[in-house]
């Protein structure tokens, strides 16, 4: 094992170990320095083919791992709590409800680890592109690590708009990283992903195959392309509904479009997927969800099973559909059945007997053994399908909306195992109601978001509350819990305690939480 260690920004140590083909999860340790030796701030180059394998399994850990399950520095963003904003899940009965989801009542330290985790991640990839720089050879390398820098600050900005980009990896003595807006860092990570894919095809004749340490797309460059443009068609859909504030508007994200079909995206069968190697080895060499929702090596519950629940929102959606997928998404309870629990609920009697524990994207359903090792969904074939769909209903792309949409809703019953796959999926869509037939909906947008909110359950909740603070679908509600006075959920999260310990005079606002609640993301109506 080759112990790597690299830092942040703040001089925070970002743990990476790597081998040669894959992530050795299991044997990370703290590295240590001697103190006469290279200043820390400055490290020594790491072959890129090592940190590409970590760093993307970083990525997938800012999305689903715990936050510090392992006991260091945050290792993960962890989409808990979007989660049950937007419906999916809910707390336990079993346990005294937290402020912070129920009250909405954030503090600086509320979903931290999406900021800290983030910042983590990109300087290793940071790292990554100082060590490749132009070479011709290793232009593969560069590119991704380009168009990943690009996805992570897309998360960073949609969570919580203005942030540190232009010189936020570039450590400096006084600590001092000066904010970006929202539609700056919009703008300067679409030229980014634009860049990156003429890298690519600029270099395709000389660059070095990326092979299993790609633990995304196994070196096909191709699916790269089209993995970039999907990124870019997700950045610019989030500006549809405003032409305020930098943000495009429906002319401006029209014309950005113009020259695209959808060749250009993830298709059927392209699921951008993180797996560097799980398994039921170790712990944290588990799947990071798996370890966070259902299940230890040892087979104890993982670190929220028994605190995270089903929410009532999204289980009555399903049943009310006739939708299977609610079994790759929920668990039976005692009784056998999938109940969730009003988010909110006082009542007494919802023990985790009564309502449904949750298995995410399949997980750990029936038909899925093997959860503790399958991959992280970066962005599915299902989610870039829909995102397509949209944009062909609004005139953005040409393509046949229908057959579009039918995709999107089999690729989701494919990726999670649902009972009856493709064939359930059309029965499904083939119902005579507006939330699931595309062809008999007045307004097709709606039924488009909704499909999509119903599709991403456990596995991009960021994607479906954006879609819900742009347009207003599909509506989680708020929390039924005494004494709730917010009439929507947050609108982003605060900004966190390392920023006001360490970068206080750059942050644009106090970071008490308050702001949550009335400040928009740039991209907002």
């Amino acid at each position: 094992m080759k112990k790597i260690t690299i830092y942040k920004r703040k001089g925070h140590i970002a743990l990476l170990c790597a081998v040669a083909m894959l992530a050795g999860l299991a044997g990370c340790k703290k590295g240590t320095f001697d103190i006469n030796g290279t200043n820390p701030n400055s490290p020594g180059s790491v072959p890129p083919q090592y940190s590409l394998t970590s760093t993307l399994a970083g990525t997938a850990n800012l999305l689903y791992s715990a936050v510090g399950y392992n006991g260091a520095t945050p290792i993960g963003g962890n989409q808990d709590i979007l989660n049950n904003w937007m419906g999916y899940w809910t707390q336990s009965g079993g346990f005294t409800p937290s402020n912070t989801f129920v009250l909405y009542q954030l503090t600086s330290g509320t979903g931290a680890g999406n900021w800290d985790a983030a910042y983590n991640n990109l300087s290793n990839y940071h790292s990554m592109l100082t060590t490749v720089g132009s070479t011709p050879t290793l232009a593969n390398y560069r590119a991704v690590g380009m168009i990943m820098t690009a996805f992570v600050f897309q998360r960073i900005v949609d969570l919580y708009n203005n942030a540190p980009y232009t010189s936020a990896l570039i450590v400096n003595s006084k600590f001092s990283y000066p904010y970006d807006s929202g539609s700056v860092i919009y703008k300067g990570i679409t030229a980014k992903i634009d860049s990156a894919v003429a890298i690519i095809k600029a270099n395709s004749s000389v660059a070095v195959d990326l092979g299993a340490n790609d633990v995304m797309f196994g070196g096909d460059m191709n699916k790269w392309i089209k993995f970039a443009n999907t990124l870019k068609l997700k950045i610019l859909m989030r500006q549809t509904q405003s032409s305020a504030n930098g943000s495009l508007g429906d002319a401006g994200v029209k014309a950005a479009l113009a020259s695209y079909t959808q060749a250009d995206f993830l298709g059927v069968g392209e699921d951008a997927i993180v797996n560097p190697g799980y398994s039921n080895s170790a712990d944290n060499n588990e799947n990071p969800l798996y370890l966070d929702i259902d299940y230890t090596t040892t087979g104890s519950p993982g670190i929220n099973e028994v605190y995270y629940r089903a929410n009532a929102k999204a289980v009555n959606f399903y049943k009310s559909t006739s939708d299977p997928r609610a079994s790759a998404f929920y668990l039976p309870n005692n009784d056998g059945i999938i109940r969730g629990r009003v988010y909110g609920s006082t009542d007494g009697t919802e023990a985790n007997s009564v309502i449904s524990g949750i298995t995410a994207f399949g997980l750990n359903a029936s038909g899925k053994p093997n959860g503790p090792s399958v991959g992280s969904p970066i962005i599915p074939a299902t989610e870039s399908l829909f995102l397509q769909a949209e944009a062909i209903q609004r005139g953005y792309l040409s393509g046949d909306v229908l057959a579009t949409y039918k995709s999107a809703v089999e690729e989701s019953f494919r990726l999670v195992g649902a009972p009856g796959g493709t064939t359930a999926a059309d029965t499904y869509i083939s119902q005579n109601s507006s939330l699931t037939n595309l062809e008999v909906a007045t307004n097709k947008i709606q039924t488009i978001i909704t499909q999509k909110w119903a599709a991403l359950n456990g596995i991009d909740a960021l994607e479906s509350y954006s879609d819900y603070r742009r347009l207003g679908f599909f509506d989680p509600g708020v929390s039924v819990y005494p004494g709730n006075t917010a009439a929507h959920i947050p609108y982003r999260l605060p900004y966190p305690t390392s920023e006001l310990n360490y970068n206080a005079a750059n942050v644009p606002d106090g970071g008490t939480g308050t702001e949550s609640l009335t400040s928009k993301i740039f991209w907002m109506p």
